[in-house]
């Protein structure tokens, strides 16, 4: 078990882990964090930790109605493509920015 800890301080959020449930998560935070924190708990795994080849690929997400931006970065399977990237992105809201274009800015392979 292990739960994230994004502690916003001010402007910056610091992104702590820590080998715990989010009950006890919380606790910790409580006791000795300064701050706003949330806490998010690992529910569950799947897949398998046997990869040799990834997809790491840059995002720009873009409301139309107002204009607002947010940049993400994550590894995919090597079997996907930029078509399965904005699939799976638009429509949906990160860092409350509704996604309604999605542009790739890079995507290359890495191999581990």
């Amino acid at each position: 078990m292990k739960s994230m800890i994004i502690n916003k301080l001010g402007s910056k959020n610091v992104t702590s882990y820590v080998p715990a449930d989010a009950t006890s998560a919380q606790a910790f935070a409580d006791a000795v964090m300064d701050g706003e924190t949330t806490i998010y708990e690992e529910v569950s795994s799947a897949g398998s930790d046997n990869v040799s080849e990834a997809e790491d690929v840059n995002v720009m997400i873009q409301n139309d109605t107002t204009n607002a931006k947010t940049y993400m970065s994550f590894l995919i399977k090597s079997t996907k493509h930029e078509g399965d990237v904005i699939s799976a992105l638009k429509g949906k809201t990160f860092n409350g920015v509704l996604a309604d274009k999605v542009v790739v800015i890079g995507m290359r392979t890495v191999t581990y």
